[in-house]
């Protein structure tokens, strides 16, 4: 069975505002409400993208960007995810007869040719001269890719593009360059935030949704798109004629939702969607970025602004919920993916159970998700452990059902109405825009709960 298969089974059982500034939290007076302000120094890469789309199918990539050196060493190279290399049966057997074919034609560092070695989905950029700490370079990396048919993440469906994880990625930097081989399982890819500006020339009109701001829904064949402070880059490029769609308002957040003619569900994701979305603002904190696009594409993936969810009403409720909460907890407070997949994947399905319990007025429906991914295969001893140490399925029974039913035991014993979401909305207000580990949210956890809580977390995280 496909992994996209298994992580839909078990996701699926599983205007003018004057501001008075707080910190990171402004006032909103036209809602009455304390909003988040994005930070202005949360980014150390700027990317410049111009693509082409040409009728056969195959895309010339240009992705120019601008590198600082943030940390405290000097850097004799720099690392990026280029993961279009890895989406092959060569580099990754689960891809079977899904290849895509990449070819990169030119690299240079401003504006001279630059050595690199290609590995896996790891590019690493030679320097000529050391980057120094505060220092800038400019990384430039030409390729040209066709995608799969109803490949994985990164795929075409029928006349349908979807750009996952596309475009060279910068490394996260942190003593070294630890670029981790793709591994579908999960995100493999551990990505700083970023600045984009996104420019495409596409043979004919089509829909487009990205993690940018993208505007009214119409079709066009050209454009530029431009996001700030985005951990990751997605678009969608879609045939009109297999789409219905609508924008609808989430508090001040223009929800742009897509879901195929064929299914006749657009009311009803929308409305689900409001409700999701709203209830995370309203329990947790509020969200500063204006626009997300839903596609229901059976992508089940999150992804900065964007998420891909259900293509049919059946399948629609616990993935939407779970990847409209992954706006707060993988995005906005992010995570390493590969090596703690279960402080955006668990602390996420918490969340979602937690809506799904206060919308149905039922603790047993909105858990049951969680509790089946448990039950279903025997869950590891300890939940932060990278990608490559869970064994079979005990990735999905322990990041999916293990942790939320942890923090769930926790809270019960607490007995106290709202602790749960008390609690979110504290550990969100901490690190959003901050990169959290697994010992920070122990230190958050100690800190915030009276007692000592060392035996309760020391019995899941090692």
């Amino acid at each position: 069975m496909k992994l996209k298969i298994w992580a839909a089974v078990l996701v699926i059982v599983i205007g003018i505002i004057s501001f008075l500034v707080l910190g990171n939290v402004v006032f909103c007076e036209e809602c009455g409400q304390q909003v988040t302000e994005m930070p202005q120094d949360a980014t150390n890469a700027v990317y410049d993208i111009k693509f082409e789309l040409n009728e056969a199918g195959e895309f010339q990539v240009a992705a120019s960007v601008d590198v600082t050196n943030s940390s405290s060493d000097s850097w004799s190279e720099i690392g990026f995810y280029l993961v279009p290399n890895a989406m092959n049966s060569v580099e990754t057997p689960l891809y079977e007869d899904e290849d895509l074919e990449m070819e990169v034609s030119a690299v240079s560092v401003d504006g001279q040719e630059a050595a690199y070695t290609l590995d896996n989905n790891e590019l690493m950029v030679e320097l000529d001269t050391n980057l120094e700490t505060a220092s800038k370079a400019k990384v430039a990396i030409e390729y040209s890719m066709v995608l799969p048919q109803n490949g994985m993440r990164l795929s075409q469906v029928d006349d349908n593009y979807y750009l996952a994880h596309w475009y060279p990625m910068l490394g996260h930097y942190q003593d070294d360059w630890d670029i981790e081989d793709y591994d579908p399982i999960g995100e493999s890819y551990d990505t700083d935030y970023g600045d984009f500006t996104v420019t495409f020339d596409l043979p004919k009109d089509y829909l487009v949704a990205s993690s940018a701001e993208d505007g009214p829904i119409e079709a066009t064949s050209t454009g530029t798109v431009n996001g700030e402070n985005i951990k990751d880059f997605y678009m969608a490029i879609m045939n009109p004629d297999e789409w219905e769609f609508e924008t609808v308002q989430a508090n001040s957040t223009d929800l742009r939702v897509f879901t195929p003619r064929s299914a006749n569900m657009l009311e009803e994701t929308s409305e689900l969607a409001v409700d999701a979305y709203v209830y995370f603002e309203e329990n947790i904190g509020d969200n500063p970025f204006r626009e997300l696009d839903i596609i229901g594409n059976d992508g089940y993936m999150e992804y900065p602004n964007i998420i891909e969810v259900a293509a049919d009403a059946a399948s629609q409720e616990s993935v939407l919920v779970h990847e409209i909460a992954h706006q707060w907890f993988y995005f906005i407070v992010t995570n390493d993916p590969f090596n703690e997949a279960w402080l955006d994947e668990g602390v996420t399905e918490f969340s979602s159970s937690l809506f799904l319990s206060d919308y149905y007025d039922d603790e047993e429906y909105g858990f049951w998700g969680a509790l089946t991914a448990e039950e279903y295969y025997p869950p590891e001893t300890y939940v932060n452990l990278p990608l490559d140490r869970f064994e079979d399925e005990s990735y999905y029974s322990t990041i999916y059902g293990k942790v939320p039913m942890l923090l769930k035991e926790h809270f019960d014993l607490l007995d106290e109405d709202g602790a749960e979401l008390k609690f979110l909305s504290a550990y969100y207000k901490e690190f959003q825009f901050k990169q959290v580990d697994t010992e920070e949210f122990k230190v958050f956890f100690e800190d915030y709960f009276e007692g000592d809580q060392s035996e309760f977390l020391d019995s899941w995280l090692e």
